[in-house]
């Protein structure tokens, strides 16, 4: 039976805009090599990571490729979850416990480097001290009216949603008869970049971009339309009005933390925790950056197929043929998944691992922020006849619980085989070059439902 295209499950809100499918440049002129922009990743312990911010930035949000190493999938993580103001900064808020942590990794650090205890003592005693920020010789007025605006703390999601009413009612209310054109729902990016919109034209209702351009995000010190974070997962955010926010100046001194501290040091647990103690300034000793991780077929995919990438492992630049084997080596079959993952790539899909479902790869339409998972695909190596010694041996027990999670999760079940030519030698697989002949067949995998499937008897 012919496999039916099922529409993907949109997401009820998108806040953030389409950008492009890919992190390189299309244009129908061909451009020179001082216009192709290269990224730069580390191979570290076995791991290709991309340190940049400017350079994070654009390969997850054109492409959706890899994810943050401290984050569920964006790499957005925050040192905490409170902020406070101090002057015209806003600062995170951690507690002693967590300070006193960022101290000892600080120390290990240090006599990693080969510091002697004395000397590494002597150093976090001046460094951690506490701090007085002379804001009011420095801004003025400015402070005053900061502490009479009171702390920045993150709101709850009912928070979230009165500053999205609140700010869409402001709009309508400046714009007048042009709020109807601005609330109608557009569609996101070029529909030519998009491989999947013949089949699926319609695009989720996208937030008014006028609205998050009065919303102020914290951790990336941007307007929320420009950064892209959710306003309803967005830990950063302040529970104050939208005109409030737009006078903040919300840079965050990444150096500094508001340790709280307690007054009482004889007091039990439960009152430390019901009561709120003194915020005292220091500067951090340790800050936990965030990374973007690359899986292997997508750092091969970057560099191979986009050449927008260059992989570095001890300061020297790995050429498509070395990080060929060296992925092979680090990773069994790493020629099937990467073929796999080029073949749903180039058919307009977001692949992203499929661990969590028990599959090898989910295929997302633009990208996680757009639609949930499609499809939960299977990846295998057969010859040309579709036999041959399976990467992942099934029982009809096992595929019948893998389909049934499957669908349980509103996704459906993809094999793929990927071809390989009797004649291919491992010679020819040690070269990227044996990548044009392979070939790459799906199936979907459909779980029979009698109640849903059962035709009826004519009477005799």
């Amino acid at each position: 039976m012919e496999a039916i295209f099922h529409a993907p499950k949109r997401r009820p809100k998108v806040y953030e805009a389409f950008e492009a499918p890919l992190p390189v440049q299309f244009s129908k002129a061909c451009p020179s090599e001082e216009q192709i922009q290269i990224y730069q990743a580390e191979l570290i312990h076995q791991h290709v990571i991309v340190r940049a911010s400017e350079h994070i930035q654009a390969l997850y949000g054109k492409g959706y490729f890899g994810k943050g190493v401290l984050s569920k999938s964006r790499p957005q993580h925050s040192i905490s979850e409170r902020w406070e103001y101090v002057g015209d900064r806003c600062l995170p808020v951690i507690p002693l416990a967590k300070y006193e942590q960022h101290v000892r990794w600080a120390r290990s650090a240090l006599l990693a480097q080969g510091l002697d205890e004395e000397a590494v003592s002597q150093v976090l005693k001046e460094l951690t001290h506490p701090i007085e920020l002379d804001l009011e010789k420095e801004h003025g007025e400015d402070f005053q009216e900061h502490q009479e605006a009171g702390p920045c703390q993150t709101p709850s999601s009912d928070q979230d949603q009165s500053m999205e009413d609140a700010a869409a009612t402001k709009s309508e209310e400046g714009e007048g008869s042009g709020s109807s054109e601005v609330n109608r729902p557009r569609r996101q990016g070029d529909p030519c970049y998009d491989p999947l919109a013949e089949l699926y034209p319609e695009e989720p209702e996208q937030v008014d971009p006028n609205v998050l351009a009065k919303i102020k995000c914290k951790r990336h010190d941007d307007w929320i339309v420009h950064c892209g974070c959710r306003i309803d997962a967005s830990e950063m955010m302040s529970g104050g009005s939208v005109s409030h926010m737009q006078g903040c100046d919300l840079s965050v001194a990444h150096g500094y933390v508001l340790v709280e501290e307690s007054e009482d040091d004889d007091e039990d647990e439960d009152s430390k925790r019901s009561r709120k103690g003194k915020l005292v300034c220091r500067i951090n000793p340790f800050n936990m950056m965030e990374y973007l991780q690359l899986s292997y077929e997508e750092a091969f995919f970057l560099v191979y197929a986009l050449g927008c990438l260059s992989v570095f492992r001890d300061g020297e630049a790995l050429s498509i043929l070395q990080l060929w084997r060296l992925f092979r080596s680090l990773q069994p079959n790493f020629e099937i998944t990467y073929a796999a993952y080029h073949y749903f790539r180039s058919k307009g899909w977001v692949p992203k691992s499929g661990i969590k479902y028990g599959t090898d790869l989910m295929l997302y339409r633009k990208g996680p922020p757009f639609y949930h998972a499609s499809y939960s695909v299977v990846v295998e190596r057969v010859d040309e006849s579709l036999q041959g010694a399976a990467l992942r041996p099934f029982t009809w027990r096992s595929l019948a619980a893998l389909s049934r999670t499957t669908a349980n999760v509103s996704k459906e079940l993809m094999i793929s085989y990927v071809v390989v030519p009797s004649n291919m030698t491992e010679e020819d697989i040690s070269s990227p070059e044996c990548l044009r002949r392979l070939k790459v067949q799906e199936i979907i995998v459909s779980r029979w439902v009698s109640s849903k499937e059962r035709t009826e008897q004519e009477e005799i």
